[in-house]
């Protein structure tokens, strides 16, 4: 069964990079769009892995895995979004504990649909 989570006033954007991160070249233009999301009334918590990249993918499969899956625990954060798709998500699904998972918006594109096709 499907259900959607209702957003309140001020929502926590969690940001996590369960494929690709940002390369240091484009951190300012991350940073920025993190701080408009601010202007616009989010609270917006970037993980670690949205920092690093190399090879395709952010962090070790464990690190990027234990990072969403914090965020999806995390009762104070309520949507999820990663920087950007990628090629190598299906790499932390073994990882998950879908058990734990609580309602909350999941958004993204690319590589995010082998983890929308999980949940």
């Amino acid at each position: 069964m499907i259900t959607y989570p209702f957003l309140t006033s001020n929502p926590t954007i969690g940001i996590t990079a369960p494929s690709s991160g940002v390369p240091q070249a484009l951190h300012s233009m991350f940073s920025l769009s993190c701080e408009q999301m601010k202007e616009k009334g989010f609270s917006v918590i970037p993980g670690e892995t949205v920092w690093t990249q190399h090879k395709a993918k952010s962090a070790s499969p464990k690190k990027r895995a234990n990072e969403l899956q914090a965020m999806i625990e995390d009762r104070n954060i309520d949507i999820i979004i990663p920087p950007w798709g990628g090629e190598l998500l299906i790499e932390i699904l073994e990882h998950l504990d879908f058990t734990k998972w609580t309602a909350k918006w999941v958004l993204g594109y690319s590589d995010t649909s082998v983890l929308l096709l999980a949940i």
